[in-house]
């Protein structure tokens, strides 16, 4: 009896040990990052390329932050309905959001597309710059890219492509026909609320082809082949010639914009009012990208993980936000 009456104390006060440890952590945690919880909006569909970049960070951050970090999904409008419900929730850091802030963002607030404004965004990091390629599903029988321009011209209104509206693929595209001379229904553009449908569509051979973020879509790579990439130096991911290139033997050209870039954001009056809650949220998501295991997660996940940290990355989307207001107008 003396040895039970022992264990069961030893027990009790093994319980009450680990109840004080909880405490303690969750007091740490609490002193650490005040919220006590981080909620990352994603305003597009789960299963995309920036969706699968949120997922990554809610999985590693909570070990630096010491708090839970959970994803929800708001899509709609190209971006416009999650950006919008980003900037209705509390500004004290127990909301996050992470978007393709280049071109989605940008887009909504130059075409007017639900209720943001560019100032009340701060941007903490780029995490994933990308850029755009020319895909075809393999059945398709285009070989290059100046064949599917050909076909365009030939047969109006017969080529389908997959977009999100308003995006800098969108917008490209646009531009493509008016240098080309073509009407603006030339191609028929079916639209989608994000990377994840589009490459369905793309994989399920549903539509003629897509101009879409090439580094996202690593994941059909099987299915389908590369015709242009638009950007300024070679590719290795995609062996595919710049589409100038292409467009060269129709004396034509367009602007490459760039694509998207998956950043982290938070509300701009939580950084300038809580400072010290913003460094520790910072802090411990630089740290998060530059941990080993992060690294083979992404790595494995073809997921980007650089760190431009907050003044780059605003250097950057400002030259973006600039280059889309100079052709914003051939979307109206």
């Amino acid at each position: 009896m003396i040895f039970k009456f022992g264990r069961r104390a030893l027990l009790s006060g093994m319980a009450a040990l680990a109840a004080l440890a909880v405490s303690a952590t969750g007091l740490m945690a609490q002193d650490a990052y005040g919220p006590g919880r981080l909620e990352i909006i994603v305003p597009f569909n789960p299963g995309g390329s920036v969706d699968r970049m949120a997922r990554s960070i809610s999985q590693f951050l909570p070990e630096e932050l010491g708090v839970p970090v959970t994803v929800t999904n708001r899509p709609g409008g190209s971006g416009a309905l999650g950006h919008t419900y980003f900037l209705q929730q509390p500004d004290d850091g127990s909301v996050a959001m992470v978007s393709p802030v280049n071109p989605y963002l940008i887009s909504n607030i130059l075409r007017g597309q639900g209720m943001v404004e560019w100032d009340k965004f701060h941007f903490v990091n780029g995490q994933w710059q990308d850029y755009y390629v020319v895909l075809v599903n393999k059945d398709q029988p285009f070989q290059t890219a100046g064949e599917l321009i050909q076909f365009i011209k030939d047969n109006p209104g017969e080529a389908t492509s997959a977009i999100i509206n308003g995006d800098g693929a969108h917008l490209a595209q646009v531009i493509m026909l008016q240098e080309l001379g073509l009407e603006p229904d030339a191609i028929n553009y079916i639209s989608y609320d994000g990377g994840a449908p589009m490459r369905t569509a793309l994989a399920g051979n549903q539509v003629t082809f897509s101009v879409i973020a090439a580094l996202g879509s690593t994941v059909i790579a099987e299915d389908v082949r590369p015709l242009a990439v638009i950007k300024a130096e070679p590719d290795d991911l995609w062996d595919a010639p710049n589409i100038n290139e292409a467009l060269a033997e129709f004396d034509a050209e367009i602007p490459l914009l760039a694509a998207d870039l998956r950043t982290l954001v938070v509300h701009e009056s939580f950084k300038e009012e809580q400072p010290e809650r913003y460094e520790t949220l910072v802090s411990a998501y630089k740290r998060m990208l530059e941990r080993d295991d992060y690294k083979a997660f992404i790595e494995e996940g073809a997921i980007g993980g650089e760190w431009m940290g907050p003044e780059a990355t605003a250097e950057s989307l400002q030259k973006s936000f600039e280059a889309f207001s100079e052709n914003i107008g051939a979307l109206e």
